[in-house]
């Protein structure tokens, strides 16, 4: 929206994004679409004995933003990667 606007990046984020240029064609693709199913259960549910089903039972989620999201990030973390979350990274692009 920006480089529509010719306005310049509002953060180093937008400032680093990829422009959307190849996304867009002048003429439509009419094909149909294929559906695939699915390959995973998605009704599935995390049972009461999984790793981390301990810690995800002491965080607070009675409302917005109560649990401790670092130990949220942490649980997550060990149940998609299998492995214990690395040390945050945290930098800034400094304008040249």
């Amino acid at each position: 929206m920006e480089l529509i606007l010719g306005l310049p990046p509002m953060t180093q984020y937008d400032a680093l994004a990829t422009p959307l240029y190849s996304v867009f064609t002048n003429s439509p693709t009419l094909t149909a679409f294929a559906h695939q199913p699915a390959k995973v259960d998605l009704l599935a549910k995390n049972p009461a004995t999984g790793s981390g089903a301990q810690r995800s039972a002491r965080l607070d989620f009675s409302d917005y933003d109560l649990a401790d999201f670092d130990e949220l990030n942490a649980i997550l973390w060990d149940a998609l990667k299998g492995t214990a979350m690395p040390a945050p990274v945290r930098s800034a692009v400094l304008a040249p």
